[in-house]
């Protein structure tokens, strides 16, 4: 997915937008805006991941705590990292949104 949407904005940014005509333009804003709206469900994915993670992390690091269970402290540091990890993506996504912005506001402007 990440090389589609790379090879997408490469499209982008070689786009010639001052000779584009008015049905090339609305053909590319109703192609961005697809695209965009499956970023968007992309994200919503991850966070609800990323939430769900990040609960039973501090229930396995409140079980580790209450009763000293080193199995709950892996599990805390296991599911930790996974919310990382759902993190660092949801970082890339939105920085790939954020460039997808950029080229809405320049279709925009046409």
């Amino acid at each position: 997915m990440e090389k589609r949407f790379r090879e997408f904005l490469k499209h982008f940014e070689k786009l010639d937008y001052d000779v584009l005509s008015d049905e090339e333009i609305e053909a590319e804003k109703s192609n961005l805006q697809l695209k965009m709206t499956i970023l968007h469900q992309e994200l919503v994915r991850v966070l609800i991941v990323m939430i769900g993670m990040l609960i039973c992390t501090c229930i396995f690091l409140s079980a580790g705590l209450t009763q000293s269970n080193l199995i709950c402290y892996i599990l805390a540091v296991v599911t930790g990292l996974c919310v990382i990890c759902a993190a660092i993506l949801y970082k890339t996504i939105t920085g790939v949104v954020k460039k997808l912005d950029m080229f809405v506001d320049k279709l925009t402007l046409m």
